[in-house]
């Protein structure tokens, strides 16, 4: 007989099998949640750069390396917020009013873009399939809307020395509250997965029955075993496509 303890290191086991599966399908043991954030001034002058840069995992580097994969070409950091301005200057050539935010999908990775107080780009460098939700996003907003608001000089003044070193500071502290968001992200993608996971478990086995039963009443003389078959392929088809819904879908 099994122990309750025993059941639920096997659960544990399951779960902890089920996330590494779920890091691996979404790519995020190879590009973090959020790679990285760029605030530059609306020509595209950079002022601060945040990586996201694990000295445990080799494979986590700085921005630019998941921009550009032969290191011989790597893009200058300047290079690519002058670029993301230009979409900025676009906006105010053209009949394109109160442009706020842009966001720009690849197969691995996205940048959304928010321009704020007036003068200033926030550039997000994220792994595709992060999803932020509305409090994430603000979080993040927050976070440097409120740096830029407290250091409002620096921020304007950011070439002169005694400013840099100021942004220096700031840069180093934003990678422990980039660490700290990236972690508290996996943690909660995890919970969710695990979540959706159960309650897509629990409906396929209730759909089962019902799938097995019709296939039976309209295809009586084909044998069992090859509907049996197709009763499985159905419902994992069907449990795939639920997958493929967002995750907030399934929240409670």
């Amino acid at each position: 007989m099994t122990s309750n303890s025993e059941y639920q290191g096997y659960n544990n086991v399951i779960e902890k099998r089920l996330a590494e599966i779920a890091y691996r399908t979404f790519n995020f043991n190879n590009i973090p949640p959020v790679i990285g954030i760029i605030v530059s001034d609306q020509y595209g002058n950079t002022i601060m750069v945040i990586d996201y840069d694990s000295k445990e995992r080799n494979n986590y580097g700085p921005i630019k390396s998941y921009l550009i994969e032969d290191d011989e070409k790597l893009l200058e950091i300047d290079l690519i917020s002058m670029y993301f301005s230009s979409f900025r200057t676009f906006a105010e050539q053209t009949n394109i009013k109160n442009l706020s935010h842009l966001e720009i999908h690849g197969s691995n990775i996205k940048v959304q873009i928010y321009f704020i107080h007036e003068k200033y780009m926030i550039i997000v460098f994220l792994n595709s399939n992060s999803n932020l939700d509305s409090k994430e996003k603000t979080q993040i907003i927050q976070y440097f809307e409120d740096l830029l608001t407290k250091y409002e000089y620096e921020f304007t003044n950011f070439n002169t020395t005694n400013s840099r070193k100021i942004i220096t500071m700031l840069e180093n502290k934003g990678k422990t509250w980039l660490k700290i968001f990236n972690t508290v992200y996996l943690k909660t993608y995890k919970e969710i997965y695990l979540k959706k996971h159960k309650i897509i478990e629990e409906l396929t086995k209730k759909l089962g029955p019902i799938i097995q039963n019709e296939l039976y009443e309209y295809l009586e003389y084909v044998p069992e075993g090859i509907l049996n078959n197709i009763s499985k392929e159905i419902k994992n088809k069907i449990q795939d496509k639920l997958f493929e819904f967002k995750i907030n879908l399934f929240e409670t």
